[in-house]
């Protein structure tokens, strides 16, 4: 499986990136991706009702709670977004 991020995604990553601790599990979770054999071996990752290529997992800090949403077009998979806020997240990431 190849990895790329969006333009998107480097943007909300400079947004967020006075939260250190949201930061050292980012880092981590991709770590953890990029390790995994398939998508189905990634944890926490939760399929998005409605489509079959959108998905997304949730980072818990002190803070807030983030979503980060991943789409999965065939052997790539694209780093899409970040939102702390819900509507927000869903109305920008399908």
């Amino acid at each position: 499986m190849e990895y790329e991020f969006t333009k998107q995604f480097l943007r909300d990553v400079k947004r967020f990136h006075r939260d250190d601790k949201f930061v050292h599990h980012l880092g981590a979770k991709i770590n953890h991706t990029f390790n995994a054999v398939s998508i189905d071996k990634i944890d926490g990752l939760v399929s998005i009702r409605g489509t079959a290529v959108h998905y997304r997992f949730k980072i818990k800090t002190d803070k807030c709670v983030y979503r980060i949403g991943i789409k999965r077009l065939k052997k790539i998979i694209w780093f899409a977004c970040i939102d702390n806020n819900k509507k927000r997240f869903y109305k920008r990431f399908p």
